[in-house]
């Protein structure tokens, strides 16, 4: 009989981390963190990653473990879970990064190990080289499309080659997943008040410190670093970073509602997380 394991989706601000303390301490759970930020530690305001008073006793997995110059695949991330859940009777995974969802539940494509010195030359290339490159170009993000390019350069084979043959699962189970999906106007509400909260929060200082580190990759990629490093180079005033940090926000969380919408088919969708009866 397969293990059972739930799982918490949504869009950010909308309440999957309390619904998961409730949920936790229904079935005396543990939380897995399913995010692809939250895997940083130097960005715990701007990721919204939990406190350790926030997280009510409740035991935590895969937050805040790599540093900001340490590379991170999905497939990396999924291994660790699936090594981190053989010590947990019940595991809840909580997040908002579709690609962490649909490997965990789906698995991976059987892709061989790409060689390293392709990697380092496709890092290299324009963006418009590697589009030019790519077969069966599908993608509009950049790294994806080197992801894309490395494997043909890797294999001689198409990535979609590879998207075609039945995927590899680490973590074989029954999935049960809850969808967190408050009104519309609601959940704007509680990302504009919570952008606003990280800023009073010390969020400028934060990303001052990344940009005093030289960091770069995905970390420098998280939604509202963009935003406030425009207001640290004086290219607008503070309430602007404000309101545009909020407004990309709200048009990421709109990405994610769409994305757990149609590409997870068996779910239960929960409208009020607050009040959700678990029976």
């Amino acid at each position: 009989m397969k293990r059972k394991i739930n799982i918490i989706v949504g869009p950010t601000a909308g309440g999957k981390s309390l619904f998961g303390y409730r949920l936790a301490e229904k079935i005396k759970g543990e939380i897995v963190n399913a995010d692809s930020i939250q895997v940083y530690k130097d960005l715990r305001i701007l990721s919204a990653r939990p406190s350790l008073r926030e997280t009510n006793g409740i035991a935590h997995h895969l937050y805040g473990y790599m540093g900001a110059f340490e590379k991170n695949s999905v497939y990396d991330w999924l291994l660790k879970a699936a090594q981190v859940i053989q010590n947990i009777e019940n595991p809840i995974f909580i997040g908002g990064t579709g690609l962490y969802i649909d490997i965990l539940m789906n698995g991976v494509s059987p892709i061989p190990p790409i060689d390293l010195k392709i990697r380092e030359k496709v890092r290299q290339m324009d963006l418009n080289e590697v589009q030019q490159k790519v077969i069966d170009c599908y993608f509009h993000d950049s790294q994806r499309l080197r992801r894309a390019l490395e494997v043909q350069l890797t294999t001689g084979k198409p990535l979609s080659y590879f998207q075609k043959m039945p995927r590899i699962k680490e973590i074989d189970a029954d999935f049960q997943v809850y969808f967190i999906n408050p009104p519309r106007e609601k959940l704007y509400q509680q990302i504009n008040k919570r952008f606003e909260k990280m800023l009073d929060m010390g969020a400028v200082e934060e990303v001052k410190r990344l940009i005093d580190m030289n960091a770069t990759g995905n970390i420098m990629k998280a939604i509202g670093v963009e935003q406030i490093f425009a207001y640290l180079r004086d290219e607008c005033t503070y309430e602007q970073m404000c309101k545009t940090g909020q407004k990309v926000t709200r048009h990421y969380a709109k990405r994610q509602v769409t994305w757990f919408t149609h590409q997870i088919k068996d779910k239960t969708e929960i409208t009020n997380p607050e009040e959700y009866d678990f029976r």
